[in-house]
């Protein structure tokens, strides 16, 4: 077909085969008006005669109608040899079809560039949206199809087009304000409002519009008019939006306000978890800038900066990620990989820091990749060297994302191609012959240094001519290392350079041969805290040496159970560890929640261990750590239940790489099988908690295999405890194996508890195993114990209310879960509690009470925030989003699916399938009722929000603050526990 362009929105105008072709019959333009209005359609001959004659065709309408198609032929198909069909206009069964492409109709070309438009904003490209829109709209000429104006059977058709016209031209102003483009649109919605005095979304975008150009008066005066007009014409008020913008306009509200202009809108996400560096870094200006200029070279994307320990390669990675970092869009994240015993370890220590939460099963590589695929950020990997083989991580990451960067630290290069080295050296050292001048010997790196960290012990220590020559010579015997020149520094506080001189080499001295192994450099480190070590008293020596068998930062609580029992006389924890901090060995801080604790540098941290190791009473010593652990878990674990267990939960975090590090050691060849499984017994819910599972339900079940003779008050927990880690993880048959064996050991044990917690656990399987007659007869049978504790039993009517929903019984699974609400309350369990609301704020809003409904799910996103339970936080914003679905608060739904798919994206979360298909139903409903543009706006201002700000977003347009809907008759009063029992919700004692 040659080239050919109809536009009909507009004086109707024919181009074919680059010629104007004049279509100068009216009739024959109402034709092809007729032909083109439903193009690509076949037109039925009939309708063609009744519009050509206005209702009156002739008795034999057909051959003066084919006499207009056969003209229409020859002006469209100007070249087409006699004899051939014609491709444009082509005859069918009953009537006539016109084939055209979008780009050979301007009706077409109009619907193509809106479609272009709407995927551009949804895909977040509003600046491209708006082009299209313009583009769409620039095609109108005037009256579109003016031929058929007076038609009264095409005017469905031409109000279609009308209507489609005007959508476009709210789309497109939306997308403008959205830009803050509000000054350009304000004489095109003035003439559109004049036009189209009813349409409410044009009056809402003219009110903003002139709000942000600085008109408010204006803006206030639009509203009103906007009022009168409803009310005077159509005797109607406004609708909810041109109501709530009065409303914030007479206030001059903050969210009128324009959008920032080039504002990093997804700064939410932007990753910032640098640690503040406790000293400025000293002379390593040179250093910093070299680092930083290897990304600038075409294709580096991995620095490894390697060198002897106490090099200060992490302090100089920590200065390298700030700047780094703010030309980063995305930031700067640190993984500090030293705590970490096992390769396996490092992709959920790179998940962690990332502020990824890696569900039940989930491999966390996946889980980061995912989520470094579209950033653009650098990552910095700390203390590389003791997890060599954990190599494949790096390069998995830097190949699924293409713009990430990567700075590992380590004493040696990892050994792969993209790899450049940076070896980090000592620090330049001043000449020891000639010696320099004082002003240019105090800039030499290594004495600045050496300056610095000695006027943090003697204020007005300075280098002058009587100690020039020492403290040059010092710098030497140091070998300019920042780490030994800082504990060496630190002896300044007690004793004169002369004599630190005198001791440093007397010390160092005798201790190379020792170390043979160890490089030059590392030799130097090794000497340097050793002799540190030397100088320290007998006891001083001794807690020092405990301290190695810490994995994080211990309380001095833990420091004291470690020590063990003191001879009389011997001195504090406290006076041990102020003389270790004066040896600059360790420094102690107060936690977030009060509690002292003792920090310690790796490298030295791995000396204390090294030193323990030496010691006859090393496993003595790890065993008082386990038991302390053990002891710490079984006085917080219990609190996780109820009313205290945020910051029970916020202890446990704190101390979590040292319960870890018990449980290891317990559940070692050389540990204790019964501390392991006391520990496995009381952490299982903290774990459960975290979602961070999977390593600890291995070590479990590999306990459990070994152990089938301990003591039934350890297996019963343990066992069932395990079954839950199972259970997360999918094993479902496991679980239920382990739940019956932990039946058996409560009943042994006479735990009756117990028996009622595993009972219900087993009802939740069989229901997950569609049993739902064996869940509803064990369910019933938890609700007869007479000793199960509260949390149990709401976990029952929970169970029976799901099983009742899904019967059809909603009277019945309504009041189920009343009662499950007002017996959670007194529990004080935020989990448990948001759960319950939950489910009653399903069986409310299916009673059509959506009010109700929403109050009782902002209650449960309160309770888990305090818990910071974010992933049930982003689970009940969704069921938020659905009630504002169904109360036409579209733009606040979208807001917080956006906001909660964001955070599951981010973190690697997935849906399990019902999730989905909930989500997907509630998504669909909201795309329908806003349209894509309106869509694709609303979803990008919610993608920015964190959980919190969304919540937020809920409280302001929270439809009332009365109190949630009170319990079920009856049913609470008959499942009522005693006061006695809700001080200990825990599932058994």
């Amino acid at each position: 077909m040659g080239a050919l362009w109809i536009r009909a929105l507009g004086p109707l105008e024919v181009i074919a085969d680059g010629v104007q072709v004049p279509v100068s019959s009216r009739n024959l333009r109402i034709v092809l008006e007729c032909l083109a209005l439903r193009a690509n359609s076949v037109v039925a001959a009939d309708v063609l005669a009744e519009v050509l004659w206005d209702g009156h065709p002739p008795a034999h309408p057909g051959p003066q109608l084919q006499v207009y198609v056969a003209n229409l032929r020859n002006l469209l198909e100007p070249n087409r040899r006699k004899g051939v069909a014609s491709h444009r206009l082509a005859s069918r069964p009953g009537g006539y079809l016109l084939a055209v492409g979008d780009d050979e109709l301007d009706l077409l070309q109009f619907r193509a560039n809106l479609a272009s438009g709407e995927r551009a904003v949804e895909a977040g490209e509003l600046a491209g949206g708006a082009v299209s829109l313009r583009q769409a709209l620039d095609l109108f000429v005037c009256p579109a199809f003016p031929d058929l104006a007076d038609v009264e059977l095409l005017a469905p058709d031409l109000e279609e087009v009308g209507e489609a016209r005007l959508d476009a031209y709210q789309d497109l102003f939306d997308v403008e304000l959205a830009l803050g483009r509000h000054a350009n649109v304000v004489g095109e919605l003035q003439r559109l409002v004049s036009q189209h005095p009813f349409r409410e979304r044009l009056w809402a975008s003219l009110v903003l519009a002139l709000y942000r150009s600085d008109r408010q008066a204006d803006a206030l005066a639009a509203c009103r008019t906007a009022r009168k007009t409803f009310a005077a014409e159509l005797g109607i008020d406004p609708g909810t939006r041109l109501r709530e913008l009065e409303a914030l306009v007479l206030r001059q509200d903050a969210s009128l306000g324009p959008p920032v202009a080039n504002e990093d809108r997804r700064a939410r996400h932007r990753i910032d978890n640098l640690p503040a560096p406790l000293t400025p870094m000293v002379g390593r200006d040179s250093e910093l800038g070299e680092v930083c200029s290897l990304y600038r070279s075409e294709g580096c994307r991995l620095v490894t900066v390697t060198g002897a320990g106490g090099a200060g390669k992490t302090r100089l990675a920590m200065a390298a990620a700030a700047r780094l970092g703010e030309r980063m869009p995305d930031g700067a994240g640190w993984v500090n990989l030293s705590p970490l015993t096992q390769v396996g370890q490092v992709p959920g220590a790179i998940t962690a820091a990332l502020g990824l939460e890696a569900p039940a099963g989930e491999d966390p590589l996946k889980i980061a990749s995912r989520f470094l695929q579209a950033r653009r950020l650098l990552l910095v990997l700390d203390n590389f060297e003791h997890l060599e083989d954990a190599w494949p991580v790096v390069l998995d990451l830097l190949t699924a994302a293409p713009e990430l960067r990567i700075l590992t630290t380590s004493r040696r290069r990892l050994g792969l191609r993209p790899e450049h080295e940076f070896e980090l050296a000592p620090l330049e050292l001043p000449p020891l012959d000639p010696p320099l001048p004082l002003r240019r010997l105090q800039e030499v790196p290594a004495m600045k240094l050496l300056l610095s960290r000695g006027k943090a012990v003697r204020p007005r220590f300075t280098v002058d001519p009587g100690n020039a020559a020492v403290l040059t010579r010092l710098c030497h015997r140091l070998d300019g290392l920042p780490l030994a020149i800082e504990l060496a520094a630190a002896q300044l506080r007690q004793m004169s350079e002369h004599d630190l001189l005198a001791h440093l080499e007397a010390s160092l001295a005798a201790l190379p041969a020792a170390f043979r192994d160890l490089p030059d450099r590392q030799r130097t480190l090794t000497a340097t805290m050793e002799w540190s070590y030397q100088l320290l008293a007998d006891a001083e020596r001794l807690l020092f040496c405990h301290l190695g068998v810490f994995a994080n930062d211990p309380t001095t609580e833990a420091i004291d159970a470690v020590r063990g029992p003191l001879l009389f006389g011997a001195p504090s924890t406290e006076e041990l560890l102020s003389a270790l901090a004066g040896h600059s060995l360790l420094r102690c801080y107060t936690d977030q929640s009060g509690r002292r604790r003792v920090s310690l540098l790796q490298s030295i941290r791995e000396f204390a261990r090294d030193r323990l190791a030496m010691l006859p009473a090393q496993p003595e010593v790890r065993r008082r750590h386990a038991e302390y652990y053990l002891a710490l878990a079984e006085a917080l674990c219990p609190l996780l239940w109820g009313p205290d267990q945020v910051d029970a939960f916020r202890l446990l975090k704190a101390d979590e790489p040292d319960v870890r590090a018990a449980l290891l050691w317990a559940a070692g060849p050389d540990g204790s099988e019964n501390v392991a499984l006391g520990l496995v017994g009381q952490l299982w819910h903290y774990w459960e908690l975290t979602g961070d599972v999977a390593e600890q339900c291995g070590i479990a079940l590999k306990l459990l295999d070994g152990t089938p003779n301990a003591p039934l008050a350890l297996q019963g927990p343990a066992l069932s405890g395990t079954a839950t880690l199972c259970w997360m993880l999918g094993r479902g048959d496991q679980a239920s194996g382990l739940h019956h064996r932990a039946l058996q050991a409560f009943h042994h044990a006479r735990n009756d508890q117990g028996v009622a917690w595993t009972t219900m656990c087993l009802a939740v399987q069989a229901m997950q195993g569609d049993d739902a007659t064996s869940a509803q007869r064990l369910a019933a049978g938890v609700l007869s114990m007479p000793r199960a504790t509260p949390r149990t039993r709401v976990g029952a009517l929970i169970l029976l209310s799901i099983l009742a929903y899904y019967a059809g019984d909603h009277a019945r699974a309504l009041k189920l879960r009343h009662a499950s609400v007002e017996l959670a309350r007194p529990i004080g369990d935020r989990w448990l509690l948001g759960i319950t609301l939950t489910n009653l704020a399903e069986s409310t809003q299916r009673a059509g009470d959506y009010v109700a409904a929403e109050r009782l799910l902002v209650e449960a996103v309160t309770a888990a925030l305090e818990l910071d339970a974010q992933g049930q936080v982003a689970a009940f914003l969704e069921h938020i989003a659905d009630v504002y679905v169904s109360t036409h608060r579209i733009d606040r739904a979208i807001h917080l699916l956006a906001a909660t798919g964001s955070y599951r994206a981010d973190r690697g979360l997935p849906l399990y399938p019902a999730e989905q298909q909930h989500i997907s139903s509630i998504l669909t409903r909201a795309r329908k009722a806003a349209g894509p543009i309106r869509f694709g706006l609303a979803w990008k201002n919610g993608r920015d929000l964190t959980l919190r700000q969304a919540f937020n977003e809920v409280l302001e347009g929270a439809c009332s603050t009365e109190s949630a809907p009170g319990p079920a008759p009856g049913l609470t009063e008959r499942y009522r526990f005693t006061p006695e029992n809700v001080v200990d919700p825990a599932p058994w004692s």
